[in-house]
């Protein structure tokens, strides 16, 4: 009698096995979920560095232009002035269009 009793059935086996594969994929998940916090919080935290970069690098070039621009315009900032061309350079445009459609 003492042999029946330490016989394992293909059943209990069975069952022992799914259990430890339960128990093996809910930890794979958990540390899956773990690294894909981790990861998240990385892209997050990259963003935000690129986000602020682009505000210093922002700053930055308005400031430089700001201090590169000449006398006229640091005196009378709100002023616009027209640059136009001279008449005669219209009639020059006017002359190859003319010209080099034929």
């Amino acid at each position: 009698m003492e042999r029946n009793e330490s016989i394992v059935t293909l059943e209990d086996i069975l069952v022992r096995f799914n259990k430890q594969t339960k128990k093996f994929i809910q930890e794979i998940e958990k540390e899956e979920n773990s690294e894909r916090i981790e990861s998240l919080d990385v892209m997050i935290n990259d963003m935000k560095g690129q986000r602020n970069q682009t505000i210093i690098n922002k700053n930055k070039f308005i400031n430089e232009i700001k201090f590169g621009l000449g006398e006229k315009i640091k005196e009378n900032p709100t002023t616009i002035i027209k640059h136009t061309k001279p008449w005669y350079t219209n009639l020059g445009v006017r002359f190859k269009r003319i010209f080099t459609k034929f």
